[in-house]
């Protein structure tokens, strides 16, 4: 065998795998575009409107890129009505494993009739990626998100809660036992301008530096399935709390806990808290008007009387029959 004879093998193997390789591209993003087509209209046929400028399959040789400009989502007046706009959705993954999807949001998402016919925000941010990975039968496995510098502008219609938020990055999987565990962090989370009453905004802030949570919904697929909370709770659904924190303003809270809902759907349950400094949360409490001041010394005394240990006073809360309570103080009602 010859010198060129020798140097010809590789390079047609390379040549071969080269289109081999490119003739599965081809058939996959195929059926990748047919797979987009059908979930639209399935979309379609449950009463939403769906519409965009172009759908084009890409990011040849290296990962599969659906793109969509400029889409137009409305949804069915039984899912709310909403009318969503974005610049172009985006979703890549690797050759070498189609059940891992992320989607990428680009340019300002435009909301309408989000809350009440002829209201309008805009949402701005510097990332936004949704991480999806399905299974063999197509169903979600895990899910996770990535937000950051989300901005909220209000064009029309009373503003959201929110005016904006540093971060927020979110993971969940569904195990073996039908549990959806979940854990969501956020960071720089601040209202928008007359969300909070003017005390509560003197004693806390506008923006709450941390928060997250551990958790898992137990008997998830009865609550996916139709999103049914009584349904849900009757399953023997309940909400473990595994770690939570909170620092906004004097307040620096962990706990765990538990929770399902009672007859009226509504939140029933119970925290364990930990509270670094009771002292200067009791004093914040009481200026924002949220512990009246009559109640004062029974919260101080609580906490007294509380256990003691290295992440600091143990207070229980508790929502139960509509009536929200921190230690023996009532705090307030869920439909205040």
């Amino acid at each position: 065998m010859t010198m060129r004879t020798k140097l010809l093998w590789p390079i047609a193997a390379i040549i071969g795998l080269f289109v081999l390789y490119s003739a599965y591209w081809v058939v996959a993003s195929g059926q990748i575009r047919k797979g987009v087509n059908e979930w639209i209209a399935d979309k379609e046929n449950a009463g939403y409107q769906i519409d965009h400028a172009g759908l084009h399959i890409g990011g040849y040789p290296y990962r599969f890129q659906i793109r969509l400009v400029e889409p137009h989502f409305r949804a069915p007046q039984s899912d709310g009505g909403w009318d969503a706009r974005l610049q172009e959705l985006s979703a890549n993954a690797m050759p070498h494993d189609l059940s891992h999807w992320i989607v990428a949001f680009g340019g300002p998402l435009l909301l309408e009739d989000y809350a009440s016919e002829g209201s309008m925000i805009e949402v701005t941010g510097s990332d936004a990626r949704i991480s999806l990975v399905y299974s063999v039968t197509g169903e979600t496995e895990r899910v996770g998100a990535e937000f950051r510098d989300l901005v909220v502008t209000t064009h029309a219609g009373s503003p959201p809660d929110i005016r904006s938020v540093d971060e927020l990055l979110m993971s969940g999987a569904v195990d073996e036992e039908d549990g959806l565990r979940m854990r969501l962090a956020v960071s720089g989370v601040r209202a928008a301008p007359g969300v909070l009453e003017p005390d509560v905004e003197r004693a806390f802030g506008d923006t709450a530096r941390t928060a997250r949570v551990d958790l898992e919904v137990t008997h998830w697929s009865a609550l996916a399935d139709g999103a049914n909370a009584i349904a849900w709770r009757d399953a023997g659904g309940a909400l473990q709390i595994a770690d939570a924190e909170l620092e906004w303003g004097p307040a620096h809270i962990t706990g765990n806990g538990d929770f399902t809902i009672d007859s009226l759907a509504r939140p029933d349950g119970r925290l364990s808290l930990r509270v670094t400094d009771p002292d200067t949360l009791a004093d914040a409490l009481v200026e924002a008007g949220i512990v009246p001041r009559e109640n004062e010394q029974a919260l101080r005394l609580a906490a007294m009387l509380a256990p003691r240990g290295p992440d600091g006073v143990a207070l229980p809360f508790r929502i139960h029959d509509g009536g929200i309570y921190l230690g023996p103080v009532r705090l307030g009602a869920i439909d205040e």
